[in-house]
């Protein structure tokens, strides 16, 4: 049986019960009298109203959470056209090592970045020209079975990371100052993403690893931006095969070998 307290619990719980019902309550022909007047009386208009403003800053919570992804997502995807502009720009192997490792981390905001191939097929004088070389059996243990793979970098991963830069400068001096300058940037890295590039093209670039340090451990989480990151590593690949298959690189290749 319906009692005053239970009428008055239920319209605390939907306020809105005599808006939506106003047709009923007129025809009802009941007399209201001044709320304001009656303070026994229960005014839900208070609440109806802070119900729609929740409601409304919740919709422009969501829009502008929306509106910020994108802008993210669209940002990303222009960092990615910039790289691969300037991957394909490279016409020698020094400067592809010099454009993963100096200019990605500009384009993309990051701590650092490395292209480290499998030690048995990496190309001649890799680590002179820039590039890190690693054992397979140790880049199978970094990845598993993940083509990319994020989160805290590895101790194995960091040492070589803060490794001693290869390619030599015009003077001993420079080589501490580089040296420093290297160790400092690339300690910073929070988080990595390390990705395989594409295995459907020939070594050495199937079996190579992408690796990018993040400034800070939000920056690399499993799961996020996977996308971005599997087309900037088919890109790599992709550049890296043409240029080691160019004329002039493939002559220099043989000879050395």
């Amino acid at each position: 049986m319906m009692d005053d307290k239970k009428i008055l619990a239920y319209l605390a719980d939907h306020p809105d019960f005599l808006v939506t019902h106003q047709a009923a309550l007129r025809a009802s022909g009941l007399q209201f009298p001044d709320v304001t007047s009656r303070p026994n009386v229960i005014d839900v208009t208070s609440k109806i109203a802070s119900k729609a403003r929740q409601e409304a800053r919740r919709a422009t919570k969501t829009n502008q959470t929306l509106l910020t992804v994108a802008a993210e997502n669209m940002l990303h995807w222009q960092e990615l056209h910039l790289a691969t502009l300037g991957f394909l720009a490279c016409n020698e192997l020094t400067g592809f090592a010099q454009m993963v490792q100096e200019e990605l981390p500009l384009i993309f905001g990051l701590a650092s970045a490395h292209l480290i191939m499998a030690r048995r097929d990496a190309i001649p004088d890799a680590e002179s020209l820039g590039f890190l070389t690693l054992d397979k059996a140790v880049i199978d243990t970094l990845m598993g079975d993940e083509v990319i793979k994020m989160g805290p970098p590895e101790k194995t991963l960091l040492s070589l990371m803060n490794g001693p830069n290869d390619m030599a400068p015009e003077s001993e001096a420079e080589t501490q100052a580089d040296s420093q300058a290297d160790s400092q940037a690339e300690s910073n890295a929070e988080s990595v993403a390390m990705m395989r590039l594409p295995d459907q093209l020939p070594a050495p670039i199937a079996g190579s690893l992408l690796v990018l340090g993040g400034r800070d451990g939000d920056s690399f989480v499993q799961g996020k931006g996977r996308a971005l990151l599997l087309h900037l590593s088919e890109m790599v690949g992709v550049c890296l095969l043409s240029l080691i298959e160019a004329p002039s690189i493939t002559g220099a290749i043989t000879e050395t070998r």
